[in-house]
């Protein structure tokens, strides 16, 4: 054969890709379906479904009983598909409707890229960007970590160094017992800044911002050369501008008053909140997923079934199975309907067991706040919790969304249970929330004649053995909605 003769050749490679299957597909988005609206989509279900029905309270109620029916349903639809399986299943069982719909036309399938996405919120928005980013895999890890964090409005909810305390206590942990670590691993104060700059270059623009200063130029920053002079104001005179200072700008800058105003004009058209685009403003009722009651001085849980009926597989549709003539179509419809079924009450299940496991963990650390409420709370990361229950933290972020826990203190959204937090000097914690809860209460007790100033804050809390900034209190106090000293001053 000469060099530049060419000969095609038949070859066999064996390699893993990771395939996300209907299975996955489905139990990724009834975990991240609110209570209601998983009530909601089962009825409809058992519309289209006949293989589907809702299982009447019997003295099967009984937890061990109803697993033992559970396993064995399971066992028995494992027997159906082995009576029923010849070479013509077999091809049918790569999936419920690849035998059927060979041709590429699935009707379920294009149902479904019909139907209007659901509302994504502005968390699982990020998320999907920094799915097709050209980011190298770690820094989009770093980054989802941040995104976890980042409230309603579109700013980063707690300081950066806080987000990935707990991945490099983790990290700091296994080098010292001198064990593997398959989490993040340590992070460096660079890399954190580089997922941070990741996150703000996302939509919508000024996201991820620590203050509301920042938060507009980055906005600013998006507008080019355009936004250079409102860029140099927002930066070098936010103060002023927010003290209404507008003479000292235009001396300071050596230009007109009016050209201040102009910039001014033009600040007042950017989001001070980027994220509530993405808001979901439609009124819906809050049914908690999670109950919290004290029961002889401890707080136990239990979820709230109450909205979603126990399933099971139409045993009329597993006797129609086994009676079913070999490849006849009636088969493969019937085959269709129960797989259909058996995977979404896995689903259920699924969901159900991993909110529930979330849910022990946060009682478990949040037990004061169960009992004497904010003042109590203490910090919490969800990496913590991802660790102690083994799953990734984008799962627990997913698991958490929109899920609500009703507890003797009120009903709380899940999310409101993690928070970071300050060390006292007696060596417990403090989480951000109890802090901003101790702010609130001086400030509503304070002489208005003589409002308390941030340091007069700062030395008030450093006397309870708390350590924090004065611009952190600054922070809090934003987020609070109240205002400075100045600005809270009666005369």
């Amino acid at each position: 054969m000469s060099p530049m003769e060419m000969r095609a050749m038949i070859s066999q490679r064996l390699e893993q890709k990771l395939k996300m299957t209907s299975q996955m597909i489905q139990s990724i988005e009834m975990l991240q379906l609110p209570l209601m609206v998983l009530a909601e989509q089962i009825n409809q279900e058992l519309i289209e479904n006949p293989a589907l029905e809702v299982e009447e309270p019997g003295p099967a109620d009984d937890e061990a009983e109803r697993e033992d029916l559970d396993h064995r349903d399971d066992e028995e639809f494992e027997r159906l598909e082995q009576v029923t399986q010849d070479d013509e299943w077999e091809q049918y069982l790569e999936g419920p409707t690849a035998r059927r719909y060979q041709d590429g036309e699935d009707p379920k399938r294009d149902a479904i890229a019909s139907t209007p996405a659901p509302e994504l919120d502005l968390r699982q928005i990020l998320e999907e960007q920094l799915g097709i980013s050209e980011a190298d895999v770690r820094l989009r890890d770093l980054a989802r970590l941040i995104v976890g964090n980042i409230d309603d409005n579109g700013y980063l909810a707690y300081p950066l160094e806080e987000v990935f305390e707990a991945a490099n206590r983790a990290a700091a942990e296994a080098a010292e017992k001198g064990s593997a670590h398959d989490g993040l691993g340590p992070v460096s104060e660079e890399e954190a800044a580089q997922a941070l700059e990741l996150v703000q270059s996302l939509d919508p623009p000024g996201v991820g911002a620590r203050t509301v200063e920042e938060c507009l130029l980055l906005q600013l920053e998006r507008g080019g050369s355009n936004g250079d002079f409102e860029t140099r104001v927002v930066r070098d005179h936010f103060d002023d501008l927010l003290h209404n200072r507008l003479p000292k700008v235009a001396k300071d800058l050596g230009v007109s008053l009016e050209r201040v105003k102009e910039a001014l004009e033009r600040i007042r058209h950017l989001s001070l909140r980027p994220g509530l685009v993405y808001s979901r403003s439609e009124a819906r009722y809050i049914v908690p997923d999670v109950i919290v009651e004290e029961v002889d001085g401890e707080f136990v849980i239990r979820m709230n079934d109450s909205h979603t009926p126990r399933l099971r597989v139409s045993s009329t549709y597993r006797e129609m199975l086994a009676g079913a003539k070999r490849g006849s179509e009636e088969g493969r419809f019937i085959r269709e309907k129960i797989q259909s079924a058996r995977w979404l009450i896995d689903a259920i299940q699924q969901r159900r067991s991993t909110v529930e496991r979330i849910a022990r963990q946060i009682v478990g650390i949040q037990g004061p706040f169960m009992e004497s409420g904010v003042s109590q709370l203490k910090p919490l990361m969800m990496q913590e919790v991802a660790d102690q229950i083994g799953m990734h933290v984008s799962t627990v972020s997913r698991a958490i969304n929109d899920k609500y826990m009703d507890t003797p203190q009120g009903t709380f959204p899940m999310r409101y249970f993690f928070a970071g937090g300050f060390e006292s000097a007696d060596g417990s914690e403090e989480s951000s929330k109890s802090v901003m809860s101790r702010i609130k209460e001086m400030v509503d007790a304070e002489d208005r004649k003589k409002p308390l100033s941030d340091k007069q804050i700062k030395e008030m809390l450093e006397a309870s053995g708390i350590n924090i900034a004065r611009r952190t209190i600054a922070k809090y106090r934003d987020k609070l909605a109240i205002p400075s000293s100045r600005q809270r001053k009666k005369y």
